[in-house]
Protein backbone atom coordinates (compact mmCIF):
# COMPACT_ATOMS: atom_id res chain seq x y z
CA UNK A 1 0.00 0.00 0.00
CA UNK A 2 1.40 3.26 -0.62
CA UNK A 3 1.56 6.15 1.46
CA UNK A 4 -0.88 8.77 -0.41
CA UNK A 5 -3.70 5.61 -0.03
CA UNK A 6 -2.89 4.78 3.58
CA UNK A 7 -3.84 9.07 4.27
CA UNK A 8 -6.96 8.92 1.89
CA UNK A 9 -8.20 5.81 3.89
CA UNK A 10 -7.21 7.28 7.59
CA UNK A 11 -9.15 10.49 6.25
CA UNK A 12 -11.98 8.74 5.19
CA UNK A 13 -12.11 6.61 8.20
CA UNK A 14 -11.85 9.93 10.68
CA UNK A 15 -14.37 11.33 9.33
CA UNK A 16 -16.76 8.69 9.27
CA UNK A 17 -16.20 7.43 12.84
CA UNK A 18 -16.50 11.51 14.10
CA UNK A 19 -19.67 11.79 11.83
CA UNK A 20 -21.39 8.90 13.46
CA UNK A 21 -20.04 9.76 17.02
CA UNK A 22 -21.07 13.27 16.81
CA UNK A 23 -23.41 13.89 13.99
CA UNK A 24 -25.60 10.77 13.85
CA UNK A 25 -26.62 9.56 17.45
CA UNK A 26 -26.56 14.05 18.32
CA UNK A 27 -28.07 15.29 14.98
CA UNK A 28 -30.19 18.35 17.19
CA UNK A 29 -26.47 19.30 19.14
CA UNK A 30 -23.39 18.62 17.07
CA UNK A 31 -20.36 19.15 19.15
CA UNK A 32 -17.84 20.14 16.40
CA UNK A 33 -14.82 20.50 18.42
CA UNK A 34 -15.13 16.91 19.43
CA UNK A 35 -15.62 15.68 16.31
CA UNK A 36 -12.61 17.55 15.05
CA UNK A 37 -10.54 16.31 18.36
CA UNK A 38 -12.14 12.34 17.54
CA UNK A 39 -11.34 12.64 13.49
CA UNK A 40 -7.67 14.12 14.08
CA UNK A 41 -6.63 10.68 16.42
CA UNK A 42 -8.60 8.19 14.91
CA UNK A 43 -7.62 9.33 11.46
CA UNK A 44 -3.67 9.21 12.56
CA UNK A 45 -4.23 5.42 14.65
CA UNK A 46 -5.32 4.20 11.11
CA UNK A 47 -2.88 5.88 9.08
CA UNK A 48 -0.23 4.26 11.70
CA UNK A 49 -2.23 1.20 11.11
CA UNK A 50 -2.19 1.37 7.57
CA UNK A 51 0.99 3.36 6.17
CA UNK A 52 4.10 1.73 4.87
CA UNK A 53 7.22 1.98 6.57
CA UNK A 54 9.67 4.53 5.73
CA UNK A 55 13.37 2.74 3.82
CA UNK A 56 16.69 4.49 4.19
CA UNK A 57 19.28 3.32 2.51
CA UNK A 58 22.21 2.64 5.33
CA UNK A 59 25.76 1.93 4.46
CA UNK A 60 27.88 -0.10 7.05
CA UNK A 61 31.50 0.12 6.91
CA UNK A 62 33.31 -3.54 7.93
CA UNK A 63 36.88 -3.30 8.62
CA UNK A 64 38.74 -6.02 6.79
CA UNK A 65 39.99 -9.47 8.76
CA UNK A 66 43.56 -10.14 8.29
CA UNK A 67 45.33 -13.15 10.20
CA UNK A 68 48.61 -11.90 11.91
CA UNK A 69 50.97 -15.23 12.35
CA UNK A 70 53.22 -14.46 14.97
CA UNK A 71 56.57 -17.00 14.69
CA UNK A 72 58.17 -16.85 17.97
CA UNK A 73 60.57 -19.22 17.74
CA UNK A 74 63.94 -19.81 19.71
CA UNK A 75 65.76 -18.78 16.34
CA UNK A 76 64.41 -15.15 16.59
CA UNK A 77 67.00 -12.84 18.12
CA UNK A 78 64.69 -9.93 19.79
CA UNK A 79 60.83 -10.13 21.06
CA UNK A 80 58.09 -8.73 18.42
CA UNK A 81 56.37 -6.51 20.74
CA UNK A 82 57.44 -3.01 19.06
CA UNK A 83 56.28 -4.89 15.51
CA UNK A 84 53.25 -5.89 17.55
CA UNK A 85 52.56 -1.84 18.76
CA UNK A 86 52.93 -0.73 15.12
CA UNK A 87 50.71 -3.43 13.78
CA UNK A 88 48.34 -2.28 16.57
CA UNK A 89 48.60 1.25 16.19
CA UNK A 90 47.72 0.51 12.87
CA UNK A 91 44.73 -1.15 13.46
CA UNK A 92 43.11 2.25 15.16
CA UNK A 93 43.19 4.34 12.11
CA UNK A 94 42.59 2.09 9.06
CA UNK A 95 39.90 -0.32 7.99
CA UNK A 96 41.91 -3.53 9.29
CA UNK A 97 41.36 -6.20 11.78
CA UNK A 98 43.80 -8.41 13.01
CA UNK A 99 42.89 -11.78 13.89
CA UNK A 100 46.42 -12.73 15.77
CA UNK A 101 47.71 -15.96 16.10
CA UNK A 102 50.95 -18.56 17.02
CA UNK A 103 52.58 -19.34 13.79
CA UNK A 104 53.41 -22.63 14.92
CA UNK A 105 49.80 -23.52 16.13
CA UNK A 106 47.03 -25.17 14.04
CA UNK A 107 45.23 -22.35 11.65
CA UNK A 108 41.87 -24.25 11.49
CA UNK A 109 39.95 -20.78 12.26
CA UNK A 110 41.98 -18.92 10.48
CA UNK A 111 42.79 -20.88 7.32
CA UNK A 112 41.10 -19.04 4.80
CA UNK A 113 41.65 -15.58 5.87
CA UNK A 114 44.93 -13.53 4.17
CA UNK A 115 47.96 -13.54 6.43
CA UNK A 116 50.69 -11.92 7.31
CA UNK A 117 53.77 -13.64 8.37
CA UNK A 118 55.85 -11.64 11.50
CA UNK A 119 59.25 -13.78 12.66
CA UNK A 120 62.53 -14.99 11.45
CA UNK A 121 61.62 -16.71 7.96
CA UNK A 122 63.04 -19.97 9.35
CA UNK A 123 59.85 -22.03 8.34
CA UNK A 124 59.60 -25.40 6.82
CA UNK A 125 57.90 -25.05 2.86
CA UNK A 126 54.06 -24.44 3.73
CA UNK A 127 50.58 -25.44 2.51
CA UNK A 128 48.45 -23.26 0.87
CA UNK A 129 48.19 -19.76 -0.19
CA UNK A 130 51.39 -17.55 1.05
CA UNK A 131 51.39 -13.97 3.05
CA UNK A 132 49.81 -11.26 1.61
CA UNK A 133 52.89 -9.67 3.51
CA UNK A 134 55.78 -10.38 5.53
CA UNK A 135 57.77 -8.78 8.71
CA UNK A 136 61.16 -10.88 8.32
CA UNK A 137 63.42 -10.48 10.88
CA UNK A 138 66.59 -10.96 12.30
CA UNK A 139 67.62 -14.37 13.60
CA UNK A 140 70.24 -15.59 15.96
CA UNK A 141 73.24 -17.62 14.67
CA UNK A 142 72.43 -20.98 13.82
CA UNK A 143 73.70 -23.92 16.27
CA UNK A 144 75.85 -26.50 14.47
CA UNK A 145 73.60 -29.45 13.53
CA UNK A 146 74.75 -32.99 15.18
CA UNK A 147 77.44 -34.79 13.70
CA UNK A 148 75.73 -38.06 12.77
CA UNK A 149 72.53 -37.69 10.75
CA UNK A 150 71.42 -41.39 10.81
CA UNK A 151 73.09 -45.25 10.46
CA UNK A 152 71.91 -47.28 8.46
CA UNK A 153 71.87 -51.03 10.08
CA UNK A 154 69.53 -53.80 9.86
CA UNK A 155 66.80 -53.84 12.50
CA UNK A 156 66.69 -58.24 11.89
CA UNK A 157 69.64 -60.71 11.39
CA UNK A 158 70.38 -63.89 11.44
CA UNK A 159 72.48 -65.91 14.75
CA UNK A 160 76.13 -66.17 13.42
CA UNK A 161 75.74 -64.30 9.78
CA UNK A 162 77.54 -61.03 9.08
CA UNK A 163 75.66 -57.30 8.57
CA UNK A 164 77.15 -54.32 7.52
CA UNK A 165 76.35 -50.52 9.36
CA UNK A 166 77.00 -47.43 7.51
CA UNK A 167 77.25 -43.99 8.92
CA UNK A 168 76.02 -40.58 7.74
CA UNK A 169 77.52 -37.38 9.42
CA UNK A 170 76.82 -34.23 8.52
CA UNK A 171 80.52 -33.03 7.89
CA UNK A 172 83.86 -35.54 8.01
CA UNK A 173 84.24 -36.85 11.66
CA UNK A 174 87.96 -36.53 13.08
CA UNK A 175 86.74 -40.28 14.31
CA UNK A 176 83.98 -42.87 14.57
CA UNK A 177 83.95 -45.80 16.86
CA UNK A 178 81.00 -48.70 16.90
CA UNK A 179 80.62 -51.34 19.31
CA UNK A 180 78.47 -54.25 19.02
CA UNK A 181 78.61 -57.31 20.95
CA UNK A 182 81.83 -56.45 22.84
CA UNK A 183 83.43 -55.43 19.31
CA UNK A 184 84.91 -51.96 18.52
CA UNK A 185 85.16 -51.02 14.75
CA UNK A 186 86.49 -47.05 13.67
CA UNK A 187 85.19 -46.60 10.38
CA UNK A 188 81.90 -44.95 9.43
CA UNK A 189 81.47 -48.09 7.23
CA UNK A 190 82.44 -51.66 8.30
CA UNK A 191 80.63 -55.09 9.11
CA UNK A 192 79.81 -56.95 12.76
CA UNK A 193 79.43 -60.86 13.23
CA UNK A 194 75.93 -61.18 15.15
CA UNK A 195 76.53 -63.59 18.26
CA UNK A 196 75.50 -67.21 17.96
CA UNK A 197 72.41 -66.71 20.21
CA UNK A 198 68.93 -64.88 19.80
CA UNK A 199 68.54 -61.82 21.18
CA UNK A 200 68.01 -57.96 21.50
CA UNK A 201 71.74 -55.99 21.21
CA UNK A 202 73.02 -52.61 21.13
CA UNK A 203 74.93 -51.13 18.52
CA UNK A 204 76.49 -47.93 19.89
CA UNK A 205 78.04 -45.79 17.43
CA UNK A 206 80.11 -42.19 18.59
CA UNK A 207 81.92 -40.00 16.33
CA UNK A 208 83.98 -37.08 16.97
CA UNK A 209 85.08 -33.79 15.49
CA UNK A 210 86.86 -30.85 17.03
CA UNK A 211 86.30 -31.89 20.48
CA UNK A 212 82.59 -32.38 20.07
CA UNK A 213 81.40 -36.09 20.18
CA UNK A 214 78.12 -37.07 19.03
CA UNK A 215 76.58 -40.26 19.86
CA UNK A 216 73.58 -42.45 18.81
CA UNK A 217 72.35 -46.36 19.86
CA UNK A 218 70.41 -48.82 17.48
CA UNK A 219 69.18 -52.25 18.24
CA UNK A 220 69.32 -55.07 16.28
CA UNK A 221 67.46 -57.92 16.81
CA UNK A 222 69.27 -61.50 16.30
CA UNK A 223 67.38 -64.85 15.47
CA UNK A 224 67.76 -68.31 14.76
CA UNK A 225 66.70 -67.95 11.40
CA UNK A 226 65.60 -65.24 9.17
CA UNK A 227 66.73 -65.77 5.58
CA UNK A 228 67.16 -69.35 5.40
CA UNK A 229 66.80 -72.52 3.28
CA UNK A 230 67.02 -75.92 4.65
CA UNK A 231 68.28 -78.88 2.18
CA UNK A 232 67.38 -82.27 2.40
CA UNK A 233 69.38 -84.65 0.63
CA UNK A 234 69.81 -88.42 -0.07
CA UNK A 235 73.87 -87.80 -1.24
CA UNK A 236 75.35 -85.29 -3.19
CA UNK A 237 73.56 -83.91 -5.55
CA UNK A 238 73.71 -81.35 -8.63
CA UNK A 239 70.43 -80.05 -6.62
CA UNK A 240 72.51 -79.21 -3.84
CA UNK A 241 75.11 -77.11 -5.87
CA UNK A 242 72.66 -74.90 -7.51
CA UNK A 243 70.93 -74.29 -4.51
CA UNK A 244 74.31 -73.60 -2.25
CA UNK A 245 75.13 -71.56 -5.32
CA UNK A 246 71.95 -69.20 -5.44
CA UNK A 247 72.52 -68.99 -1.57
CA UNK A 248 75.24 -66.73 -1.86
CA UNK A 249 73.51 -64.40 -4.93
CA UNK A 250 70.79 -64.22 -3.33
CA UNK A 251 72.21 -63.29 0.38
CA UNK A 252 70.06 -66.54 2.58
CA UNK A 253 72.02 -68.89 4.69
CA UNK A 254 71.43 -72.89 3.99
CA UNK A 255 71.23 -76.10 6.30
CA UNK A 256 72.19 -79.71 5.14
CA UNK A 257 70.48 -82.69 6.36
CA UNK A 258 70.33 -86.02 4.83
CA UNK A 259 67.12 -87.74 5.16
CA UNK A 260 68.35 -89.46 7.82
CA UNK A 261 69.48 -86.25 10.00
CA UNK A 262 66.29 -85.39 9.10
CA UNK A 263 64.58 -87.29 11.74
CA UNK A 264 66.29 -85.82 14.61
CA UNK A 265 67.25 -82.30 13.28
CA UNK A 266 64.39 -81.07 11.28
CA UNK A 267 64.07 -77.12 11.61
CA UNK A 268 61.03 -75.08 10.60
CA UNK A 269 62.42 -73.24 7.47
CA UNK A 270 61.59 -73.25 3.94
CA UNK A 271 62.94 -76.81 2.35
CA UNK A 272 64.21 -78.35 -0.74
CA UNK A 273 63.24 -82.24 -0.58
CA UNK A 274 65.49 -84.12 -2.72
CA UNK A 275 64.24 -87.41 -3.32
CA UNK A 276 61.82 -89.70 -1.38
CA UNK A 277 58.62 -91.14 -2.38
CA UNK A 278 55.43 -89.56 -1.68
CA UNK A 279 54.67 -90.84 1.31
CA UNK A 280 57.81 -89.37 2.90
CA UNK A 281 57.10 -86.44 1.66
CA UNK A 282 53.40 -86.45 3.23
CA UNK A 283 55.18 -86.68 6.79
CA UNK A 284 57.58 -84.25 5.87
CA UNK A 285 55.07 -82.03 5.14
CA UNK A 286 53.30 -82.94 8.17
CA UNK A 287 56.09 -82.18 10.31
CA UNK A 288 56.79 -78.25 8.76
CA UNK A 289 55.16 -75.68 8.83
CA UNK A 290 57.22 -73.44 5.98
CA UNK A 291 56.85 -74.23 2.33
CA UNK A 292 58.50 -77.02 0.58
CA UNK A 293 60.41 -77.67 -2.36
CA UNK A 294 60.25 -81.71 -3.98
CA UNK A 295 62.77 -82.31 -6.18
CA UNK A 296 64.20 -85.67 -8.13
CA UNK A 297 67.30 -87.15 -7.51
CA UNK A 298 67.81 -89.07 -10.04
CA UNK A 299 71.18 -87.87 -12.39
CA UNK A 300 70.23 -90.09 -15.38
CA UNK A 301 70.43 -87.93 -18.46
CA UNK A 302 67.13 -86.80 -19.78
CA UNK A 303 65.80 -88.63 -22.71
CA UNK A 304 63.38 -87.55 -24.86
CA UNK A 305 62.75 -83.88 -27.05
CA UNK A 306 63.08 -80.32 -26.06
CA UNK A 307 59.40 -79.07 -25.29
CA UNK A 308 58.32 -75.55 -23.84
CA UNK A 309 56.29 -75.05 -21.29
CA UNK A 310 54.48 -72.14 -19.40
CA UNK A 311 55.31 -70.96 -16.11
CA UNK A 312 53.15 -70.49 -13.33
CA UNK A 313 52.08 -67.02 -12.87
CA UNK A 314 53.47 -66.60 -9.20
CA UNK A 315 56.81 -67.22 -10.53
CA UNK A 316 56.46 -65.01 -13.19
CA UNK A 317 55.84 -62.30 -10.72
CA UNK A 318 59.47 -63.40 -9.09
CA UNK A 319 60.95 -62.32 -12.20
CA UNK A 320 60.93 -65.75 -14.29
CA UNK A 321 60.53 -65.75 -17.94
CA UNK A 322 56.53 -66.99 -19.07
CA UNK A 323 58.23 -70.43 -19.99
CA UNK A 324 60.55 -72.65 -20.41
CA UNK A 325 62.46 -75.57 -22.51
CA UNK A 326 63.37 -79.18 -20.84
CA UNK A 327 64.16 -82.34 -22.29
CA UNK A 328 61.16 -84.40 -21.51
CA UNK A 329 61.51 -88.01 -19.95
CA UNK A 330 58.65 -90.02 -20.99
CA UNK A 331 56.16 -90.59 -18.66
CA UNK A 332 57.38 -88.07 -16.31
CA UNK A 333 55.29 -85.49 -15.29
CA UNK A 334 57.43 -82.21 -15.80
CA UNK A 335 55.30 -79.35 -15.04
CA UNK A 336 56.15 -77.17 -12.16
CA UNK A 337 53.24 -77.75 -10.02
CA UNK A 338 52.19 -75.77 -6.73
CA UNK A 339 50.29 -77.98 -4.57
CA UNK A 340 48.63 -75.99 -1.53
CA UNK A 341 51.76 -74.14 -0.30
CA UNK A 342 54.37 -76.25 -1.66
CA UNK A 343 56.20 -76.79 -5.49
CA UNK A 344 56.30 -80.04 -6.78
CA UNK A 345 59.25 -79.68 -9.58
CA UNK A 346 59.36 -83.15 -9.70
CA UNK A 347 60.57 -84.72 -13.37
CA UNK A 348 62.90 -82.56 -14.15
CA UNK A 349 66.84 -82.40 -13.92
CA UNK A 350 67.03 -78.77 -13.30
CA UNK A 351 71.03 -78.95 -13.77
CA UNK A 352 71.56 -80.69 -16.93
CA UNK A 353 68.40 -78.35 -18.47
CA UNK A 354 69.72 -75.00 -16.92
CA UNK A 355 73.20 -76.03 -18.94
CA UNK A 356 71.04 -76.68 -21.98
CA UNK A 357 68.89 -73.77 -21.62
CA UNK A 358 69.19 -70.60 -19.29
CA UNK A 359 65.26 -69.78 -19.07
CA UNK A 360 65.23 -73.06 -16.69
CA UNK A 361 68.10 -72.09 -14.38
CA UNK A 362 65.55 -68.79 -14.47
CA UNK A 363 62.44 -70.48 -13.30
CA UNK A 364 64.48 -72.56 -10.43
CA UNK A 365 65.53 -69.78 -9.47
CA UNK A 366 62.26 -67.98 -8.80
CA UNK A 367 61.28 -71.18 -7.24
CA UNK A 368 63.75 -70.23 -4.66
CA UNK A 369 62.94 -67.15 -4.25
CA UNK A 370 59.25 -67.71 -3.67
CA UNK A 371 60.09 -70.70 -1.33
CA UNK A 372 61.87 -67.83 0.70
CA UNK A 373 59.34 -65.23 0.46
CA UNK A 374 56.28 -67.52 1.03
CA UNK A 375 58.37 -68.68 4.35
CA UNK A 376 58.66 -65.14 5.35
CA UNK A 377 55.92 -64.29 8.09
CA UNK A 378 53.84 -61.20 8.53
CA UNK A 379 55.87 -58.44 10.41
CA UNK A 380 55.34 -55.19 11.83
CA UNK A 381 57.34 -52.01 9.80
CA UNK A 382 58.13 -48.97 11.49
CA UNK A 383 59.88 -45.94 9.56
CA UNK A 384 60.71 -42.72 11.87
CA UNK A 385 63.24 -40.93 13.24
CA UNK A 386 65.47 -41.61 16.35
CA UNK A 387 65.94 -38.43 17.79
CA UNK A 388 64.65 -35.03 17.07
CA UNK A 389 64.75 -31.65 18.58
CA UNK A 390 62.27 -30.06 21.02
CA UNK A 391 59.35 -28.85 19.41
CA UNK A 392 60.13 -30.51 16.43
CA UNK A 393 57.36 -32.18 15.02
CA UNK A 394 57.94 -36.36 14.76
CA UNK A 395 56.71 -38.99 12.32
CA UNK A 396 56.59 -42.63 12.36
CA UNK A 397 54.88 -44.70 9.62
CA UNK A 398 53.48 -48.35 10.45
CA UNK A 399 52.04 -50.72 8.62
CA UNK A 400 51.55 -54.26 8.77
CA UNK A 401 53.11 -56.49 5.52
CA UNK A 402 52.65 -59.62 4.33
CA UNK A 403 55.30 -62.21 2.76
CA UNK A 404 54.36 -60.53 -0.37
CA UNK A 405 54.84 -56.93 0.35
CA UNK A 406 50.99 -56.07 1.17
CA UNK A 407 50.09 -53.73 3.66
CA UNK A 408 47.56 -55.66 5.81
CA UNK A 409 44.86 -53.57 7.57
CA UNK A 410 45.40 -53.60 11.19
CA UNK A 411 44.56 -52.12 15.06
CA UNK A 412 47.60 -49.76 15.80
CA UNK A 413 48.32 -48.27 18.93
CA UNK A 414 51.36 -45.91 20.14
CA UNK A 415 52.30 -44.68 23.49
CA UNK A 416 55.19 -42.14 24.52
CA UNK A 417 56.78 -43.08 27.83
CA UNK A 418 59.79 -41.82 29.76
CA UNK A 419 61.21 -43.40 32.89
CA UNK A 420 57.85 -46.34 33.28
CA UNK A 421 55.67 -43.30 32.91
CA UNK A 422 53.18 -42.46 29.64
CA UNK A 423 53.00 -38.97 28.68
CA UNK A 424 51.64 -38.76 25.37
CA UNK A 425 49.13 -41.29 23.43
CA UNK A 426 49.28 -40.09 19.76
CA UNK A 427 46.74 -40.17 17.72
CA UNK A 428 46.55 -42.55 15.00
CA UNK A 429 45.69 -41.69 11.29
CA UNK A 430 45.28 -44.20 8.46
CA UNK A 431 47.08 -43.46 5.08
CA UNK A 432 46.73 -44.80 1.38
CA UNK A 433 47.48 -48.82 1.38
CA UNK A 434 46.52 -50.11 5.08
CA UNK A 435 49.42 -48.13 6.28
CA UNK A 436 48.99 -45.81 9.68
CA UNK A 437 50.86 -42.45 10.82
CA UNK A 438 51.76 -41.57 14.05
CA UNK A 439 52.76 -37.89 14.61
CA UNK A 440 53.95 -35.74 17.82
CA UNK A 441 56.54 -33.13 19.21
CA UNK A 442 58.19 -33.00 22.42
CA UNK A 443 58.44 -30.11 24.40
CA UNK A 444 61.22 -30.99 26.82
CA UNK A 445 64.69 -33.00 26.38
CA UNK A 446 65.72 -36.23 27.16
CA UNK A 447 65.42 -40.17 26.60
CA UNK A 448 62.10 -41.38 25.88
CA UNK A 449 60.41 -44.77 24.65
CA UNK A 450 58.75 -45.65 21.84
CA UNK A 451 55.73 -48.07 22.14
CA UNK A 452 53.62 -49.53 19.17
CA UNK A 453 51.09 -52.69 19.34
CA UNK A 454 49.16 -53.62 16.63
CA UNK A 455 46.84 -56.86 16.06
CA UNK A 456 46.34 -58.07 12.25
CA UNK A 457 44.37 -60.98 11.60
CA UNK A 458 44.22 -62.16 15.28
CA UNK A 459 48.09 -61.98 15.34
CA UNK A 460 49.34 -59.33 17.77
CA UNK A 461 52.97 -57.73 17.50
CA UNK A 462 54.84 -55.16 19.18
CA UNK A 463 57.55 -52.21 18.57
CA UNK A 464 59.53 -50.49 20.99
CA UNK A 465 62.46 -47.87 20.23
CA UNK A 466 64.55 -45.53 21.95
CA UNK A 467 63.81 -41.56 20.72
CA UNK A 468 66.45 -38.79 21.92
CA UNK A 469 64.93 -35.43 22.30
CA UNK A 470 67.76 -32.85 21.65
CA UNK A 471 68.08 -30.06 23.94
CA UNK A 472 67.69 -27.30 21.52
CA UNK A 473 64.67 -26.44 19.11
CA UNK A 474 64.55 -27.09 15.58
CA UNK A 475 64.67 -23.79 14.64
CA UNK A 476 67.96 -22.81 16.26
CA UNK A 477 69.55 -25.74 13.63
CA UNK A 478 66.70 -24.99 10.31
CA UNK A 479 68.13 -22.03 8.33
CA UNK A 480 66.41 -19.56 6.52
CA UNK A 481 64.27 -20.90 3.59
CA UNK A 482 65.26 -18.96 0.63
CA UNK A 483 63.51 -20.33 -2.35
CA UNK A 484 60.35 -20.20 -0.03
CA UNK A 485 61.02 -16.33 1.10
CA UNK A 486 61.63 -15.45 -2.75
CA UNK A 487 58.44 -16.95 -3.98
CA UNK A 488 56.32 -15.59 -1.73
CA UNK A 489 57.69 -12.27 -2.35
CA UNK A 490 56.30 -12.45 -6.07
CA UNK A 491 52.95 -12.17 -4.67
CA UNK A 492 53.14 -9.95 -1.66
CA UNK A 493 51.41 -6.72 -0.99
CA UNK A 494 54.80 -5.17 0.72
CA UNK A 495 57.63 -6.52 2.84
CA UNK A 496 59.48 -4.90 5.83
CA UNK A 497 62.70 -5.82 7.90
CA UNK A 498 62.19 -3.62 10.84
CA UNK A 499 59.72 -1.20 12.50
CA UNK A 500 60.98 1.34 10.32
CA UNK A 501 60.34 -0.13 7.33
CA UNK A 502 56.62 -1.47 8.85
CA UNK A 503 55.87 1.92 9.36
CA UNK A 504 57.04 3.01 6.12
CA UNK A 505 55.10 0.17 4.53
CA UNK A 506 51.47 0.94 6.71
CA UNK A 507 51.52 4.16 5.47
CA UNK A 508 51.73 3.60 1.96
CA UNK A 509 49.10 0.51 1.98
CA UNK A 510 46.12 1.52 0.36
CA UNK A 511 44.11 -1.08 2.28
CA UNK A 512 40.26 -0.50 1.80
CA UNK A 513 37.27 -1.81 3.70
CA UNK A 514 34.23 -3.50 3.00
CA UNK A 515 30.89 -1.47 2.95
CA UNK A 516 27.84 -2.98 2.75
CA UNK A 517 24.15 -1.44 1.95
CA UNK A 518 21.52 -1.72 3.93
CA UNK A 519 17.72 -1.22 4.11
CA UNK A 520 16.52 0.24 7.33
CA UNK A 521 12.67 0.39 7.54
CA UNK A 522 10.89 2.61 9.87
CA UNK A 523 7.27 2.65 10.63
CA UNK A 524 5.83 5.94 10.02
CA UNK A 525 4.45 6.41 13.46
CA UNK A 526 7.76 6.38 15.78
CA UNK A 527 8.43 10.23 15.25
CA UNK A 528 8.05 11.52 18.43
CA UNK A 529 5.97 14.33 17.24
CA UNK A 530 3.46 12.26 15.97
CA UNK A 531 2.85 10.01 19.50
CA UNK A 532 2.85 13.54 20.98
CA UNK A 533 -0.17 14.46 18.40
CA UNK A 534 -2.17 11.49 18.65
CA UNK A 535 -2.17 11.42 22.56
CA UNK A 536 -2.66 15.80 22.52
CA UNK A 537 -5.87 14.78 20.32
CA UNK A 538 -7.01 11.94 22.24
CA UNK A 539 -6.58 13.36 25.83
CA UNK A 540 -8.39 17.04 24.78
CA UNK A 541 -11.87 14.76 23.54
CA UNK A 542 -11.63 12.79 26.73
CA UNK A 543 -11.75 16.00 29.19
CA UNK A 544 -14.35 17.92 26.84
CA UNK A 545 -16.54 14.97 26.73
CA UNK A 546 -16.26 14.78 30.86
CA UNK A 547 -16.95 19.12 31.12
CA UNK A 548 -20.00 18.68 29.23
CA UNK A 549 -21.35 15.61 30.56
CA UNK A 550 -20.83 12.89 27.66
CA UNK A 551 -20.20 9.50 28.76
Amino acid sequence: MTLFTAAILAFISGVAVAWYTYFYKWRSTPYWALAFLRFGWIGMLFFALLAPEREEQVVIEQPQLISLRIDSSSSLKSPVNGILEVLLDFEKKAPVKWVISDFNSPQERNDELPWIYVGDGHIDNQEGPGPVASVLLMANDLLSPPLIKNAIVPERVEVGTQFKYNIRCSSQPTSVKATFNGETRRSEAATFTAPDRPGTFKLQIAAEKDGVVDAIEETVEVVPYFNSIQIIYPYPHPHVGMVTRLAKELGFTYHLLSWEEAKIQLKQLPTVAIGGGEAVFEQLDAQLDKPILWLDSSNDQPQGVAVRLQTPEALVALGAPESYAITKRDKKMVNVMRIGGNWNGRGINWFQNSLAYPETGAVFRSLIKGLLRDARPDELRVSGPTRLYQSQNGEWVVSIVNNRAQAQPAAVEMKVTRDGKVVDIPQVEPIEGSGYVFSTAFSTEGTFVLEIDAKALDEHYSWRRTLTVLPASIEQYRPFNTALWNRYSKDEWWRATDIGTLRTALDQWELKGKSMVRTKKTPQHTAWWYLGAFLCFAFAEWVLRRRQGLS
